[in-house]
């Protein structure tokens, strides 16, 4: 699979591209392919529904702030008959400042499961990948420039690159068009189109300990394990670790042990001294000390 992806680990790419790859499709997949315009469609919507939202409560904010400053006006005059008035419209407009000051800190970027309009596994996995594409252009683990009219490559900075994880930040990443991103509720945002150095990532749910056990081909899964024990020969206890859930693993497609239940898997796994929990984490994907130290390897070479 190697040879489909589309760039080399060295190379700055278009951020779609860098998409496609780390969703591991092959060269010249689509975005459209991995997340149809109808979904897209739907993002961009809730976007300009937040940037409308956001722009009613700094209104209603600022007004709150007049009222407020009327309020004490009328109270600082010193008259029985505004006195009341004042305080009416002092607490009013101070609690219609707070409730729109608290309104503003509530994500409106909707879920997963608000964007698909009926059930899509496989659609859902590549949402699920987008939203750690962006966790990890955010966190600098992939490397983002700005590529300027001019050519030149300018590195987003730390406080731009944040815009990824606002709401609506998965725009930077699915659309071209910058009137979009300036719904982001976030500022600095990028100004020019976006290159990123993939260095060889992919997204975590497309290789786990249960992508692994789940390889139809004996040959492939041999080489597979073989390849992640290949990759971890340091001397320190994360790869220990990791070399031991590798060995588990291993021991969950023995052959002789075909036909056995999982539960029958676990009770021989114990008699070697492996732990349930250790064992069952394994057998669902999500052991950390292997998912963790997994993101460290070339995964584009991942066979």
């Amino acid at each position: 699979m190697q040879e489909q992806l589309p760039l080399r680990p060295a190379e700055f790419v278009k951020i779609r591209d860098g998409f496609i790859a780390f969703l591991r499709q092959p060269a010249g997949t689509s975005l459209q392919a991995v997340i149809p315009d109808t979904v897209r469609d739907a993002m961009a919507s809730a976007a300009r529904r937040g940037r409308k939202r956001r722009h009613g409560l700094n209104f209603a904010q600022l007004a709150s702030v007049v009222v407020v400053l009327l309020g004490a006006v009328l109270i600082a005059a010193h008259d029985r008959i505004t006195y009341g008035s004042g305080l009416v419209l002092l607490f009013a407009g101070g609690g219609t400042f707070i409730w729109a000051r608290n309104r503003t800190k509530v994500r409106d970027e909707p879920e997963i499961e608000e964007i698909l309009t009926e059930p899509d596994e496989t659609l859902a996995r590549n949402l699920r990948a987008l939203d750690d594409f962006r966790k990890q252009i955010a966190s600098g683990d992939i490397p983002c420039v700005e590529r300027l009219p001019d050519g030149k490559l300018k590195p987003v900075t730390k406080s731009a690159l944040r815009a990824f994880l606002a709401d609506h930040g998965a725009l930077l990443i699915v659309s071209r068009d910058q009137n979009l991103w300036q719904c982001i509720p976030h500022r600095p945002i990028p100004m020019s189109e976006l290159w990123v150095k993939q260095a060889g990532r992919v997204a975590p749910a497309f290789v786990t300990s249960r992508t692994v056990l789940d390889t139809p081909d004996r040959e492939l899964f041999d080489r597979r394990t073989a390849w992640l024990l290949s990759h971890a020969n340091e001397p320190n206890a994360r790869a220990q670790s990791f070399r031991d859930a590798v060995r588990i693993i291993i021991a969950l497609r023995r052959p002789e042990w075909d036909g056995l239940t999982f539960e029958q898997k676990k009770e021989k796994l114990r008699d070697e001294g492996h732990s349930d929990s250790r064992v069952e984490k394994i057998h669902a994907g999500v052991y950390p000390a292997f998912n963790n130290y997994l993101r460290s390897l070339p995964l584009h070479e991942f066979p």
